[in-house]
């Protein structure tokens, strides 16, 4: 049964997710995305100290930011979309949350990890607290096997 699931992913171009270090360095871990090929990463921010969710998604290979989520403005939090995004208030039991939903090409995902934001990088139902890595800049990268999706 896994088999034919890994096959079936394979064959519609599901993606990973690596996690590198310094440039020439291996690999530091490899996720395998959902088949929605979405991911998170959720941080606290350095000025408000509040949780903020910031949302992505692999298309064609290069990831795509599709939203930020948070609750309270602070420095370098958006307070008014650009053109083609939109900001909604969303309000219930646990308060109010402001989501940006935009869709940003990103070239090149680099996280500066340290202990006050404490990135965790949600995929599907799992969570990975990117600290295990130590304080250090890594980079998310995707890892798509494009030759048996386009065969």
């Amino acid at each position: 049964m896994l088999a034919l699931l890994l096959a079936a992913a394979a064959a519609a171009g599901i993606c990973g997710l690596e996690i590198r270090g310094a440039p020439g360095e291996a690999g530091l871990a490899r996720l395998e995305l959902q088949s929605d090929q979405q991911f998170s990463l959720r941080y606290t921010h350095s000025v408000t100290l509040r949780a903020v969710e910031s949302r992505y998604e692999i298309r064609g290979g290069h990831i795509v930011q599709t939203a930020e989520v948070f609750d309270q403005h602070g420095p370098g939090m958006a307070t008014e979309p650009l053109a083609g995004e939109r900001f909604d208030t969303e309000r219930d039991e646990r308060g109010v949350r402001y989501v940006l939903t935009m869709q940003r090409p990103i070239e090149r995902l680099v996280v500066r990890v340290h202990r006050l934001p404490a990135q965790t990088l949600l995929v599907g139902d799992q969570s990975y607290e990117l600290l295990r890595f130590g304080e250090r800049a890594v980079e998310l990268k995707p890892t798509c096997d494009t030759r048996k999706a386009n065969q």
